[in-house]
């Protein structure tokens, strides 16, 4: 009913209000309107709501209230099934960039995080859009987040970009990637595990050189323990790491 009333494009013009609060409430209530399902997600899209929210997210005061309710209501309109038009969607990521560099709160770091998986999801013209904004350091340190909820959307999005060329998975390896997921590999959260298999089996699956350096690290050696010892949940994709290893690496 409310939709019906046009109060999509009422909230989108209120974003210009000169009044603070006025805007914060606006873009509150596109974020729950966003969050409905994915028709209502496009109309919000759709009305333009993207650009002045992420303009404001560049200007607001880290870790406030503000950053929270943005961030959540930009995050609405990135993820979802199907997922939207990435061309209408793209101007969130530098915002969403900033937003993750520059807070700690956790709350804010899932949604974020999670909207960032979903951005990074489904076409090699992402990548490059997503590597511009220099994030992927902050995404490789968050991969050691005490709290997974945090960890897992960032594995998937690092996972994501490592499915590019191989200078752009250079790009993610010279950020320390494969270091973090090394160092949790044998997470005690079989999510965790999974997840980083599932990333290292993009990045096995690049030249003789990446490949070295996952040996040198004793990644393979990891793998290999995973593929007699773990789940076989576990095991299926902790097997592509390797057999990406075996078809791309050099005979030594």
């Amino acid at each position: 009913m409310l939709i019906e009333k046009g109060t999509i494009n009422v909230l989108v013009d209120l974003l210009s209000s000169p009044h603070i609060e006025v805007i914060e409430q606006a873009i509150w209530g596109l974020g729950n309107i966003a969050g409905d399902s994915h028709k209502v997600r496009d109309m919000v899209i759709n009305a333009g709501a993207i650009r002045p929210i992420s303009d404001i997210l560049d200007r607001a005061i880290p870790g406030s209230s503000f950053v929270r309710n943005a961030s959540w209501t930009l995050s609405n309109l990135c993820r979802g099934r199907p997922a939207p038009d990435f061309n209408k969607v793209q101007r969130a990521i530098p915002s969403l960039a900033k937003v993750l560099i520059e807070n700690d709160v956790e709350d804010i770091l899932i949604d974020v995080c999670w909207a960032m998986s979903y951005l990074s999801d489904g076409g090699e013209e992402r990548i490059p859009v997503i590597l511009a904004t220099n994030v992927l350091p902050r995404m490789v340190q968050l991969l050691q987040h005490e709290n997974i909820a945090v960890s897992v959307p960032c594995l998937r999005a690092i996972g994501n970009v490592v499915t590019g060329d191989d200078d752009q998975t250079q790009y993610v390896i010279n950020a320390g990637a494969l270091e973090a997921l090394n160092s949790i590999i044998y997470h005690e959260k079989k999510t965790i595990r999974k997840e980083v298999c599932w990333s290292l089996s993009n990045i096995t699956a690049g030249n003789p050189q990446q490949i070295q350096i996952c040996l040198d690290l004793g990644i393979v050696d990891k793998l290999i323990n995973i593929l007699i010892n773990d789940d076989a949940e576990i095991k299926k994709e902790a097997v592509w790491a390797v057999s990406n290893c075996t078809a791309g690496a050099t005979f030594e």
